[in-house]
């Protein structure tokens, strides 16, 4: 491997561990902070788990980033469809200046709420259409859609490229439902095509060796395990760059990449606007992430290298997809 790949991962981790005490779930600021506390909270409403990899962990992580960053104050909400409209009515009583909603489930009960709270600015954070909520063109409601079959695809690709044994498992909770486990077996098949090879996909929760390349989706602190019980193998992930999770310390010579949507940096940038009052909502707010506009980003390389002229095929392999609903 790279010298100078094996010094990128560490400044990467350093970095990291760095922010780490700050970043947590119960982020704040330090008592000699120099960061200037303003009269403004910042709610998130997550859908279960707001540490469940994927678009929950990072709105999470970047809500906390705007704690320390800007002074702000947070609130956390782990929600359910059932609980929503009671928990969000908690948070407009709570003062809370900006609200972000992450869950598709969520989708048919985010416009009433953004409706009878017009001083309120709103950011929801979906892996779904969002064709109806935009139809509404509410000034104080941005959404941002994450093209998680596409994240798939990626993903998918790339561990096809990397397996030993031609096993894959994409592992934690319905991943076999998923849009993101479709578009991994679109990917591993486009790669088969290409190389002439024949790659099987697993679902099973525990999934065991032959497997060699796990794709963790939707995980609440399930991988750890499953990893420690595979013995030799290889991951990519979806969210915040699994690189940085200290929940696997041990495993991080074994991440390939990471495939990012930008969900969290979204969610940043909304607060910033919203502090400054130039928030957009309505259609001017809306943006599809996908992998040609830079709304999913392939994690720097670690200590396990991608095989040669792998990024390029991504590229290409994204380039017609995009293309294919234009």
């Amino acid at each position: 491997m790279p010298e100078k790949s094996n010094q990128r991962a560490i400044a990467n981790l350093v970095g990291f561990l760095a922010l780490a005490g700050l970043l947590s779930g119960c982020a704040s600021l330090p008592a000699d902070s120099k960061v200037e506390v303003v009269d403004y909270r910042a709610c998130l409403v997550s859908d279960g788990d707001a540490s469940t990899t994927g678009l929950n962990e990072s709105s999470l992580y970047s809500l906390n980033q705007a704690v320390v960053t800007y002074g702000i104050q947070k609130k956390v909400v782990e929600s359910t469809p059932a609980k929503f409209v009671n928990d969000v009515d908690q948070l407009v009583q709570q003062r809370c200046n900006f609200i972000a909603i992450v869950g598709a489930r969520f989708t048919g009960l985010v416009q009433p709420i953004v409706e009878a709270n017009p001083n309120i600015n709103f950011l929801f954070v979906t892996d779904e259409p969002e064709t109806e909520l935009l139809s509404g063109g509410l000034s104080n409601l941005a959404t941002y859609r994450v093209d998680v079959y596409e994240a798939g695809l990626l993903a998918g690709h790339i561990a096809a490229s990397i397996t030993e044994t031609r096993q894959l498992a994409v592992v934690c909770q319905n991943a076999r439902e998923s849009q993101f486990y479709r578009g991994v077996e679109a990917g591993l098949a486009k790669f088969d095509e290409e190389a002439g090879t024949a790659t099987e996909l697993n679902s099973r929760l525990l999934a065991v060796a032959p497997v060699d390349v796990y794709l963790p989706y939707g995980c609440k602190g399930e991988l750890p395990g499953i990893l420690e019980s595979a013995g030799n193998y290889k991951i990519v992930g979806f969210g915040r760059d699994i690189f940085l999770d200290t929940q696997l310390a041990d495993s991080k010579d074994f991440v390939a990449t990471t495939i990012i949507p930008q969900a969290g940096p979204r969610l940043l940038e909304a607060i910033a606007s919203d502090l400054e009052s130039e928030f957009m909502g309505g259609t001017l707010g809306s943006l599809v992430a996908l992998f040609g506009n830079g709304g999913l980003v392939i994690s720097e390389e670690h200590s396990l290298a991608l095989p040669s002229g792998e990024l390029e095929k991504l590229r290409l392999l994204a380039e017609q997809y995009e293309l294919s609903f234009k």
